[in-house]
Formats: C-alpha cells, sequence, structure tokens
C-alpha cells in the first residue's frame, strides 16, 4: 500500500481519531453511530409514569415491604440519595402504537445501579450505570409490540453507588453524601442493524488502534472505519446498512487455510458483599 497515496495514510492519527470518535458516547453523540441505536423514543407520561419509595436509612426491604408503600410521583432529573440508601420507583408504562411490530426496551438511567422486578416480585436484571463497558441501562419489555398493548409495570430497586462504590476512584474512600440523578426513563425500538455496525466498528477501531502500525491488517482496518464513517448519514437506515456490508467485507478477509479458529468463552459471577457496608 503507498502511503502516500491518500490523507488517510498521510495522516492516520487524524483518521483513528475520527473512527474513535464515532463509536464514542461523548459530544459528538447526536451525529454518530449513537444517534441512530434507538430508532424511535417516547418519555413522560402517558408512556411512562414514575413513582418512588424512599427506604429510610439504609434500610434494605423486601420487595414485599417496600411495593406497599406509599408512592410519591416524580420525574426525569429525580436526585437519589444520599450514598448508599435504597429507593424503589414503580414504573408505568404504555407501549405507543407507532411502535407496534417493533422491539420495544425500557431505558432506565439512575446515575448509579438497580435491581429490576416485576409486579409479581421476580427478580430480571441489574442496571449499571455509567460509560464504561460494564453500563447496562435497557430493560427489553416485548421482543414485538403487539397493537393495543395493555400497561406494564415493573419495579425499580435503585442503589445508591457505583459499581466500584462511591469514591472519585476505586483506591479512595467514598463520598456518604453522593446524589444521583435519574437521567433517563424512556421506551425506545431498538435499531439491531445500528448496534451491530457500533460492535463491528469497536473491533475495527482496535485493530487499527493496537496492530503493528506498518502491517497491512492495521491499515486494511483504519480504512475500513473510515470508509463506514464517511458512508453514514443520520436517520439514514440505508447508510447504516451499507455500512455493515463495508465491515463484512473486512470481517470475510482470510489470511489463508492455515489460520487459526478462536472460540472465545466467557463467565460471569455476583462478588456478595463485596466493597459495600
Amino acid at each position: 500500500m503507498d502511503k502516500s497515496g491518500s490523507y488517510l495514510q498521510k495522516h492516520p492519527g487524524i483518521t483513528r481519531t475520527r473512527v474513535a470518535n464515532f463509536v464514542s458516547n461523548g459530544m459528538w453523540s447526536d451525529v454518530n453511530i449513537h444517534a441512530s441505536l434507538y430508532s424511535a423514543r417516547a418519555s413522560g407520561k402517558p408512556h411512562v409514569e414514575l413513582e418512588v419509595w424512599s427506604a429510610p436509612g439504609q434500610e434494605r426491604p423486601t420487595f414485599a415491604h417496600a411495593t406497599k408503600q406509599q408512592f410519591a410521583p416524580i420525574e426525569v432529573g429525580h436526585q437519589f440519595g444520599p450514598s448508599w440508601s435504597t429507593h424503589w420507583v414503580r414504573v408505568t408504562v404504555q407501549i405507543p402504537h407507532e411502535m407496534e411490530g417493533s422491539q420495544v426496551r425500557l431505558l432506565f438511567d439512575p446515575s448509579c445501579e438497580a435491581m429490576v422486578w416485576t409486579d409479581a416480585g421476580e427478580p430480571l436484571q441489574g442496571i449499571s450505570s455509567g460509560l464504561s463497558s460494564a453500563r447496562r441501562v435497557d430493560v427489553i419489555l416485548t421482543e414485538k409490540a403487539r397493537a393495543g398493548e395493555p400497561r406494564r409495570v415493573l419495579y425499580l430497586e435503585v442503589a445508591c453507588n457505583h459499581l466500584f462504590g462511591n469514591g472519585r476512584t476505586t483506591i479512595e474512600p467514598p463520598k456518604d453524601d453522593r446524589q444521583f440523578p435519574l437521567a433517563t426513563a424512556d421506551l425506545v425500538v431498538y435499531n439491531a442493524d445500528a448496534w451491530a455496525l457500533y460492535y463491528d466498528l469497536q473491533v475495527i477501531r482496535d485493530m487499527a488502534q493496537k496492530l503493528p502500525q506498518d502491517s497491512p491488517r492495521a491499515w486494511q482496518a483504519l480504512a475500513a472505519g473510515n470508509a463506514i464513517v464517511n458512508e453514514y448519514s443520520v436517520g439514514d437506515q440505508a447508510s447504516i446498512v451499507r455500512g455493515r456490508e463495508i465491515s463484512a467485507r473486512f470481517f470475510a478477509a482470510r489470511g489463508g487455510d492455515a489460520n487459526h479458529q478462536v472460540y472465545a468463552i466467557g463467565n460471569c459471577h455476583i462478588d456478595t458483599a463485596w466493597l459495600w457496608p
């Protein structure tokens, strides 16, 4: 490859930054791939109604006890706190008819952690805020919304701590007076192609950054990432499909029949009584 043949090759650092910014959830999120991750959104009444009951002190009430208490209405922006306290949020959702036929999720970001419960007292999943790879703030409500969807009720047990405590860093002592704003409580339609392109680009970005910078594959990754960014247009689903075609061609390249076949196997675990008081 002639490294003097294009702007991309003359200024690889700028291009690597460009591709990295395209997948970052920061100042460019209204114009990069993050703007397309959800194809529809609904918030506020009558689609999302929010109520809260706050447990006194640092009590950890059971589901049965908490759900019998008096709940008060809240809105996005409500502050949960202080550190280590527990707040039960009752979320009543009504999926709008515009989302019929789509997978619909609840995005609930309390800026801390939470446990999601059904109205029958069954724990569903955890919620973890932040910008790291551990972020998980979405709950699948239905794989395919139907006309005339019934109202649904979920309870979220909000815990006023971050993934690694309440200090500014993981080794500093915790701050006991932290407040955590409810940042998001929306119904959204999941855009599967946009998410797939987002994950493709994370791999392509890392290959462009981490492979030896004089290797052909690093240059190919950089060219593929740059081509995807060039192709993308906010609000244009076809541009996302074309971007996935570019990434598919890149990943389909083979080095020869002697290539290794690698399998990744992961596990998960729960740390009990670790870091928390």
